[in-house]
């Protein structure tokens, strides 16, 4: 969002104790980096270490090529951007450091010049990402059938349990893998 001089305004983030998040995270110039099997199963492993440090209930994700969708109701005391810092942070390193060894070619893509000339591999846009507080049922029941539709939305799969990184599984039978869900704290759902 920009101001009408043309600066970046900051989005507000709160945190409301109780309130959900709804977070959308980018891959870097939106490029579809999470193609890769194994950068999706590091940002799962990377969730499930942040859940352990930053204490949050899961309650919906899904894994896009070129960004990711969580549903996120933080523990009291837990800040979002702690949370999102302990997800991204560990991916990036992994990535980069993968590319760098296996890849090198492949490192143009994730190239920023910063200024003063600095090089930088980035698998993640800058930034926090989108963060939307969600402090009703009805919201909550609504981001997580968005989440779970993305990859039909984006004609990626005709139905989303054919979708392997998604919690629809998780919710529709109760298959946490490759992430599990923390459906025993969602709000009360007719899903």
């Amino acid at each position: 969002m920009r101001t009408e001089h043309g600066y970046r305004k900051r989005r507000k983030h709160y945190e409301e104790t109780g309130h959900a998040h709804y977070l959308t995270f980018s891959c870097f110039h939106n490029q579809a980096f999470l193609k890769s099997e194994r950068a999706c199963r590091w940002l799962a492993e990377a969730i499930l270490a942040a859940k352990t440090k930053h204490p949050f209930d899961l309650w919906a994700w899904v894994f896009m090529p070129t960004h990711v969708h969580l549903l996120v109701r933080p523990a009291t005391g837990t800040v979002i951007g702690d949370v999102l810092t302990a997800i991204k942070e560990p991916v990036s390193k992994r990535v980069c450091a993968w590319v760098r060894y296996h890849a090198p070619a492949f490192a143009p893509r994730m190239l920023e010049v910063r200024s003063g000339g600095r090089k930088t591999l980035r698998f993640w846009q800058p930034g926090g990402g989108y963060d939307r507080n969600i402090v009703s049922a009805d919201e909550v029941r609504e981001k997580i059938d968005y989440i779970h539709r993305n990859a039909v939305r984006q004609n990626l799969v005709e139905n989303p349990a054919d979708w392997v990184w998604s919690s629809y599984r998780a919710w529709a039978q109760g298959t946490d893998e490759p992430l599990p869900i923390d459906r025993q704290t969602v709000p009360s759902l007719e899903l």
